[in-house]
């Protein structure tokens, strides 16, 4: 929509109320780069209105900057942070469409900002809130004010208090880990000690430094001590990573030998929730709430980066004071997709004994390591001088990757600034050559055995050895995106490489064929389908099929009847998280100004690779993306 509709529309709404010309283009440039809606403006309005005194229009400006700092996951806005906000949310990279040059538009704002700061003065205390401290000015939304303190407030309360119980003694220990196949380090029997003896517990660290493996000591320990298997739950906040959740205890236990087999089948027994599932519902109409606590004695929730704060307080409420709550999560991977990064901030606390942090990796060694480290450090030069830059050689380069020489390593493949972006395109379809998703292909040859129509994993939902095989080459590799739009996005990637499996052309319906990886995107408990599962169709005796693995069964689905999904060769980063595959291809956007690019997508990109990650972009991008820190501001302190 070009500005001067935008314009048009703000006054017949009459936001802002006077006749503030600059006011009003700022906030028309806002909404055209939609960095805000017009529902926001109109909740500002609604603000605005019930605020007495305020008179000056340029609050409009104060409370956008709100809006776009909620956007952006924050639980606050820093004052001082305002005014870059508004200039970072109407960013242009031309003056077409009516849009000023950026350096007017930045006077604009500027000339603004000093009056906007002064008219947040008189916002109706009853939904804006300022605290003010020695770092500075911090307006809430109370909404968001409540959350931080109710939730800080009870993990405090939880951090405080000790079980009451005597320390976790030798015997128990050798009990809970004493047993082949199932060594625990230091930080990992401190773990365990932990949260035998606490109510509130941080078990957090990188991909493979055994958060699981401490979950199942830290089951064996509290069960012997009395815990029933009715008062235990596994939680996650997406549905795919609540199932893996019990699926990595189940493949703990099978590795473990030794393990006394009446305790194995009670942590096998255990499955997992999404917290939306635990509590019952949805918000504000839990089942489980402050007033109706869960009959609990002990959650443990995976994947904890990606819990909102409003989700967090929801589960706190509904915990009884007898129950223990052990977080684990990577506080290196991206946050939350809504408001706070409740991990992160509790991992960042100085000198908090609740948090255990585990560093020893099983999965990362060498030069991966070193890769994964200087991602998070920033440090641009040691990760260009430890990922090998890969020359395009019409697929001769994807042939090392057979080599057990180059696995644990992390790879750069460069491509210029505006480059075309078939040079980039000719590099997806190797890799999807290379690994079995095209032509004759290891996964569309596996796929497509007539003999599957027959196969226990239709008939019986059991996970054969043709699933078995199915599922590992569909996991053995994976491309990554930052973004959904575009050449270099998931949307254009899945197209490009839909169509060489139809021969150049772009299907009506992809699903009719054999080998074609398939995401859900909508959480279907009736098809025992979560939002993530990814799976891949087959010809049942009925049609074609989609089977998804879950554990060691399978469940299936006609193509007809599959809730909503998208085509799977490429899935964001953002969906990736909690995955592991063999090979990952990570794809930066070619636009080093894009707000998606940081340091966090970077990590949890390349450490979704069990054994070799390669990065696509061009250097400005990269550099942009490693040198971005993502902050959040969500306030909580315990």
């Amino acid at each position: 929509m070009e500005i001067k509709e935008i314009v048009r529309r703000l006054s017949l709404f009459g936001i802002p109320r006077g006749d503030s010309r600059v006011v009003r283009e700022i906030l028309a440039r806002l909404v055209a780069a939609d960095s805000i809606s017009f529902g926001e403006l109109q909740t500002a309005r609604d603000i605005v209105g019930r605020s007495a005194g305020c008179e000056n229009d340029a609050v409009y400006l104060f409370l956008a900057a709100m809006f776009i700092s909620q956007r952006g996951g924050n639980a606050f806005l820093r004052a001082e942070k305002g005014a870059t906000l508004l200039l970072q949310g109407g960013y242009v990279e031309d003056a077409q469409d009516g849009n000023a040059p950026n350096d007017e538009y930045a006077a604009m704002v500027q000339a603004e900002w000093d009056a906007a700061a002064s008219a947040a003065e008189k916002l109706d205390g009853d939904i804006i809130a300022k605290r003010s401290s020695s770092d500075g000015d911090s307006w809430f939304f109370q909404r968001n004010l409540a959350a931080v303190e109710a939730v800080s407030g009870a993990l405090a309360e939880r951090a405080a208090k000790a079980d009451g119980e005597e320390a976790l003694s030798e015997a128990e220990l050798d009990a809970a880990i004493g047993f082949e196949g199932f060594e625990l380090n230091e930080k990992q029997v401190e773990a365990v000690r932990r949260v035998a003896q606490n109510r509130f517990v941080v078990v957090t660290g990188g991909p493979g430094t055994g958060k699981t493996t401490v979950v199942c000591a830290m089951l064996r320990a509290l069960m012997a001590r009395g815990i029933e298997l009715d008062e235990i739950a596994l939680a996650a906040p997406t549905g795919r990573a609540a199932q893996r959740m019990g699926e990595a205890l189940r493949d703990q236990c099978a590795r473990s030998r030794g393990l006394d087999m009446d305790m194995r089948k009670k942590i096998e027994a255990l499955d997992g929730y999404t917290i939306h599932s635990l509590l019952g519902g949805f918000p504000p109409n839990w089942k489980y709430t402050e007033k109706n606590k869960l009959p609990l004695k002990l959650v443990v929730v995976d994947e904890s980066s990606m819990v909102d704060l409003h989700l967090m307080k929801a589960l706190i409420a509904a915990l009884p004071d007898d129950c223990r709550l052990v977080l684990l999560g990577d506080k290196d991977q991206l946050p939350s997709v809504e408001t706070g990064a409740v991990l992160g901030d509790m991992v960042g606390m100085r000198e908090a004994s609740f948090v255990v942090r585990l560093t020893e990796s099983k999965r990362f060694t060498k030069e991966f390591a070193e890769c994964a480290n200087a991602v998070n450090t920033g440090d641009v030069g040691r990760f260009t001088g430890v990922a090998s830059e890969i020359q395009a050689n019409d697929g001769a380069w994807l042939a090392s990757f057979d080599d057990e020489k180059t696995e644990n390593r992390c790879f750069r493949y460069v491509f210029p600034e505006k480059a075309n972006p078939s040079g980039c395109h000719a590099r997806f379809l190797e890799w999807a050559t290379h690994y079995g998703l095209l032509g004759d292909g290891r996964l569309v040859t596996l796929a497509s055995d007539s003999r599957l129509k027959d196969d226990e994993a239709l008939t019986n939902g059991v996970l054969s050895e043709k699933a078995k095989a199915i599922f590992a080459a569909l996991n053995l590799s994976r491309i990554l995106t930052v973004v959904r739009k575009g050449p270099y996005g998931v949307y254009g990637v899945n197209e490009l490489l839909v169509k060489m499996r139809f021969d150049g052309r772009l299907p009506f319906n992809p699903l009719v064929k054999a080998g074609v990886p398939v995401m859900i995107t909508r959480n279907t408990p009736a098809r025992r389908l979560w939002n993530g599962d990814v799976g891949v169709t087959v010809e049942g005796r009925s049609g074609m099929m989609v089977i998804f693995p879950r554990g060691d069964k399978v469940v299936s689905c006609p193509v007809g009847l599959l809730p909503d999904h998208e085509l799977a060769y490429a899935m964001t980063v953002h969906k990736s998280q909690g995955s592991e595959f063999e090979n990952v291809m990570v794809v930066l956007p070619d636009d080093e100004n894009h707000p998606l690019l940081n340091r966090q997508i970077v990590y949890t990109g390349i450490t979704r690779a069990k054994k070799r990650a390669v990065i696509v972009g061009t250097e400005a991008a990269l550099t942009v993306a490693l040198k971005k820190k993502l902050e959040r501001d969500t306030g909580l302190a315990i």
